[in-house]
């Protein structure tokens, strides 16, 4: 009966010894994710299209809505709308450079815009019958 108890006190893991793994673990984790950069640069990649996507948007809108032509300047520096201030670019990425004007009719010059990171390439394309901004991968999905 003796050697039956030893066995069962034996058996299984204490709270303490599982506190102290699950302690090591959290601890183990966040060194890890305090090593990780929060940025990548898919992220900046996609954050950099929206953005033009956007600028772009803008652009066709102030057209419209002020009945005058408004310019979108690309450069390997970044683009400006209507003549405002340059959205810098991440130093890795660069843009081709491009001059589309969007008409108070909703049309535009239209046109296309490369933007490369590294090995990636996106294209943002204006169509110039309806001011339509569309952004896909060259490289595929």
């Amino acid at each position: 009966m003796r050697a039956e108890s030893a066995r069962r006190d034996e058996a299984g893991f204490t709270l303490i010894e599982m506190i102290v793994v699950i302690a090591i673990v959290a601890l183990i984790a966040g060194l890890v994710l305090m090593r990780q950069p929060w940025t990548s640069a898919g992220f900046e990649r996609e954050a950099t299209q929206r953005a033009l996507a956007d600028a772009l948007r803008l652009a066709h809108s102030r057209a419209i809505t002020q009945g005058r032509n408004v310019a979108v300047l690309t450069g390997a520096a970044g683009f400006s709308v209507d003549g405002g201030p340059v959205r810098p670019l991440p130093a890795h990425q660069t843009l081709s450079a491009s001059h589309i004007v969007f008409m108070p009719d909703g049309g535009s010059s239209g046109g296309t815009i490369m933007l490369a990171s590294g090995q990636k390439r996106i294209v943002v394309t204006v169509n110039w019958l309806t001011g339509r901004v569309r952004a896909g991968d060259v490289n595929g999905p």
